[in-house]
């Protein structure tokens, strides 16, 4: 046990692992994509750029919609989430953002069903269509992972949801916090919006496959079919190859003001390619401990990405 562990239960007793299984070490990372979606509002990014402004500050009509938005996106349905697929897979074995896992609490699938549905009511302070995508991707959530339907299970399936929900769903949840934010609260996305949350859920559905090859062993155990357990590592590294070219064809589509932001850009999606290539190279020779370790790796080349996108946002300004 580590030491903040120990810290933990010291401090919160058992409760403390409800807390641990909404899997804290991914706030930040899911708090990135959505301020990327955030900042792509063309309204509020105009704003920022002229005033030198940050979130927050005079430069925003509703400043007070981003912290519902977080507690909303991040914590309840993120964590809610990710707690309600532990209640049901019941791992022992490293998962996502938490290694060896505690067993699951008696009562995580009901506490996580609470959260999640919790999470509506301050999304619906940020606007009605943020509501809308919360809610939309907590039925996602519930049917990927309870018994009854496990879409988790089907291959395909378990792909599309994740790239709908994290990787789109987590950046139009931006696009449309930073509208309300910026006072249009009643306003969809427009062309380019719709652009980067397409090419950032295609992104997703890159990275996808490369969450699950580390847990091939501890799927197939449990009779889990997901994607990773039928197309085996080496393809499943040819389809992230193959949703990374689609990633990239919307990404670098979005309008940027100047030529080498939008180099940038195509440098750090070329990274993500090459990685990605020499990962499929060695598939085969990999233990499940070095997956699990280029996981970790692609999670930095997509702060990479993160990062190009918002320079080619706000460079030209």
């Amino acid at each position: 046990m580590t030491r903040a562990r120990r810290i933990g239960r010291r401090l919160l007793g058992p409760p403390f692992d409800y807390l641990l299984f909404l899997r804290p070490r991914q706030w930040p990372i899911l708090t990135a994509q959505l301020a990327v979606g955030l900042l792509a509002d063309p309204t509020l990014g105009g704003a920022l750029a002229a005033r030198g402004a940050l979130p927050g500050t005079a430069a925003l009509a509703r400043p007070d919609v981003l912290p519902w938005a977080w507690l909303a996106w991040v914590l309840c349905l993120n964590g809610g989430t990710l707690a309600y697929n532990s209640a049901h897979d019941r791992d022992v074995d490293d998962i996502a953002y938490l290694r060896a896992p505690p067993p699951p609490p008696p009562r995580l699938a009901a506490f996580a069903l609470l959260l999640m549905a919790a999470g509506l009511l301050p999304a619906l302070l940020v606007s009605p269509r943020f509501a809308a995508v919360t809610a939309a991707c907590t039925l996602l959530s519930v049917a990927y992972s309870h018994p009854a339907t496990r879409w988790k299970g089907v291959p395909g399936l378990d792909l599309a949801v994740n790239a709908v929900g994290y990787g789109g769903g987590t950046t139009l949840a931006g696009l449309l916090a930073g509208q309300a934010a910026a006072g249009r609260p009643d306003a969809w996305p427009d062309g380019a919006g719709w652009l980067l949350a397409g090419g950032f859920a295609l992104l997703f559905g890159s990275f996808y496959p490369m969450t699950q090859l580390y847990q091939i062993a501890p799927d197939r155990a449990r009779g889990d079919r997901t994607l990773a357990t039928a197309l085996g590592a080496t393809r499943s590294l040819d389809l992230a190859l193959l949703l990374a070219v689609g990633a990239a064809a919307l990404l670098l589509a979005h309008p940027v003001p100047r030529a080498v932001p939008q180099l940038v850009l195509g440098l750090a999606l070329a990274a993500w390619f090459l990685a990605a290539a020499a990962w499929r190279r060695r598939a085969r020779q990999l233990t499940a401990r070095q997956h699990e370790a280029r996981m970790y790796t692609a999670l930095v080349l997509w702060a990479l990405v993160d990062a190009a996108v918002l320079l080619g946002l706000y460079a030209g300004r």
